[in-house]
């Protein structure tokens, strides 16, 4: 298909059409609440709100402002948070909009770097980033503010791509030191950017490798793989905040054996196929049934279609390069939720954010190659009205069931109460409906949430304190007590169970409880600062006022950026004179 515009009006063309189908479909997602992961990485996370924290993004995991650890070392991604709070607050619109905004920039720069690829084949281009735009899957990614990673992370990814292309084309190395600093800028998003240097390679391979220039492409490659060893061995090392290499606790089989792992892969596998075609029922963690036997439907079925597809991809590759392009993009992209290295669950909606792009480019190469191969041109005719008809209906059904699930992201309730319906036996889930039960004064019901993500699983120290939580607004101070201290048992650097500990000694005037608070939290919390805001909540909640004053005016020597520490020092000053 020929486009008679310059290549400016087109992309210009493009990304307009992009931002309204894009916010068409996504804006009824704007003033959905905060809920799960945005809790901690924005509503309770004292880094976010405070851009003076901005080292720390850098120093510590991501929600290092909570007083918990993760395995997560992402400080753009909470720098794009903080700044979103410094405008918006608590708005979650901001939040929304962003999201939306990275979503179609990532569609944006997928057209670009396939129209270069692809010799400017506007169709074979427009296409598969359309579908990237509006499939439901993405929502996951986009509707839910904590999913920022994918789409942010994806941009900083195409466009390095893209940069990479301009390189190898214009032969100006501007373009290459670029591209690199934007892969090293994803990876501040994600940690799954390291696996970009595999699809530099694979352009690289398929589009501008030849005998003359071998040389080039090893010199040209080089940097990228060794930025990707780089970080490997600085996250596991310097900024290994929680142990990232230490496994999973999806299934004891699951966990213990690498080829029961790359088996229930082959079935994962199936699962997205069935979820990109037919996108109905999705919901988030979806539990999968552990494959232990090689000789299983799942395993040879997706044996066969390789062979198939690879069969396919070599006896059109002279033809049409962009089929082999396409899946070895999904495939790559998806080769570390394999788990060989066991890290992660083995499913989630969202790890098809990007390879998704790669599959529809595979799905369209193929279509629109085997339309061109008919020979009869009232035929042929006729077939590519029909394609466009049946493509048209099929955008039509994708973006109404984008919009449909946007509602189900809407609060958490309703989000966490659809989901339990498909993942009865899901822990987290559980507790986090009874922290949303729990925020409406339903603490009776959120308990029994709460007894029911324990019964599951009783190692998750938030958990306990949630269940405390609900307890002490109950007024049962025992059992709230016991199940405070079950989650600092669990988890000693968990800094929330110390803080209610210290709120109901301190009503109870149990000064050797304190004492032993304090002695605790003092040996499993390095920072001076932790420790010293430990101590001037306790002279606040003790109307020390003096002592309050002097601590915090040594902890605005700490911290001197802390604007809620200033205001603090300013009301305890009027207070002190006022008496």
């Amino acid at each position: 298909m020929n486009i008679n515009l310059s290549k400016k009006q087109l992309f210009t063309l493009v990304f307009l059409f992009f931002v309204i189908i894009g916010l068409a479909i996504y804006s009824n997602s704007f003033n959905n609440e905060f809920f799960w992961d945005d809790d901690d990485v924005i509503v309770n996370n004292v880094y976010t709100h405070d851009l003076s924290q901005l080292p720390k993004y850098f120093s510590e995991n991501l929600i290092s402002g909570t007083g918990q650890k993760s395995n997560y070392w992402r400080p753009l991604l909470l720098t794009s948070f903080s700044i979103d709070y410094q405008i918006w607050g608590f708005n979650p619109l901001g939040y929304h909009l962003n999201n939306t905004f990275f979503h179609i920039l990532s569609a944006f720069l997928g057209f670009i770097l396939f129209y270069k690829l692809t010799n400017k084949r506007f169709l074979l281009s427009f296409l598969p980033t359309l579908f990237f735009l509006i499939h439901p899957l993405q929502t996951e990614a986009v509707t839910y503010m904590a999913g920022r990673a994918d789409p942010l992370s994806t941009v900083f990814s195409l466009a390095a791509l893209v940069l990479y292309t301009y390189f190898r084309e214009r032969k100006k190395y501007i373009y290459l030191y670029l591209s690199l600093a934007l892969f090293i800028l994803g990876l501040m998003v994600k940690e799954q950017v390291i696996f970009l240097p595999a699809l530099v390679l694979l352009i690289e391979t398929i589009f501008y490798l030849s005998r003359k220039n071998i040389k080039k492409s090893i010199i040209s490659l080089t940097p990228y793989f060794l930025i990707s060893i780089i970080y490997f061995i600085l996250r596991i090392t310097v900024s290994n905040f929680n142990q990232l290499l230490s496994g999973t606790t999806y299934n004891s089989l699951y966990d213990g054996s690498i080829w029961v792992r790359i088996y229930t892969f082959c079935l994962v596998i199936w699962k997205y196929f069935k979820f990109i075609f037919i996108p109905q029922n999705l919901h988030m963690v979806p539990e999968v049934n552990i494959i232990t036997n090689f000789f299983s439907w799942p395993v040879l079925g997706l044996i066969f279609f390789l062979i198939l597809i690879f069969y396919i991809a070599y006896k059109i590759y002279n033809e049409n390069k962009y089929f082999a392009f396409g899946f070895l993009w999904f495939f790559i992209i998806l080769a570390p939720r394999t788990n060989i290295i066991s890290i992660n669950r083995p499913m989630y909606e969202h790890w098809l954010y990007l390879p998704i792009l790669g599959f529809y480019l595979a799905l369209f190469s193929l279509l629109f190659f085997i339309i061109n191969k008919i020979k009869d041109r009232k035929m042929k005719k006729y077939i590519f009205y029909t394609f466009f008809i049946i493509v048209f209906l099929y955008i039509s059904y994708l973006s109404y069931l984008t919009i449909v699930r946007n509602k189900l992201w809407h609060d958490p309730i309703t989000f966490y109460e659809y989901n339990l319906k498909y993942t009865p036996n899901s822990f987290i889930q559980h507790n986090n409906l009874g922290m949303a039960l729990a925020d409406k004064g339903e603490h009776e019901e959120a308990n029994q949430h709460y007894q029911r993500a324990l019964s599951i699983n009783d190692d998750y120290p938030q958990v306990y304190s949630n269940y405390a939580n609900s307890l002490l607004a109950l007024n049962k101070l025992e059992e709230a007590k016991r199940n405070y201290l079950k989650a600092i048992d669990i988890s000693p650097k968990f800094s929330i169970p110390y803080q209610k500990l210290l709120i109901i000694y301190t009503r109870q005037d149990k000064q050797e409880k304190i004492k032993e608070l304090f002695n605790r939290f003092k040996d499993n919390f390095n920072y001076t600062n932790y420790y010293l805001n430990f101590k001037l909540s306790y002279y606040l909640q003790t109307n020390q006022n003096s002592k309050a004053l002097n601590l915090a005016q040594e902890l605005n020597k700490i911290e001197p950026d802390n604007r809620a520490l200033q205001q603090l020092i300013f009301q305890l000053k009027v207070n002190n004179l006022s008496r």
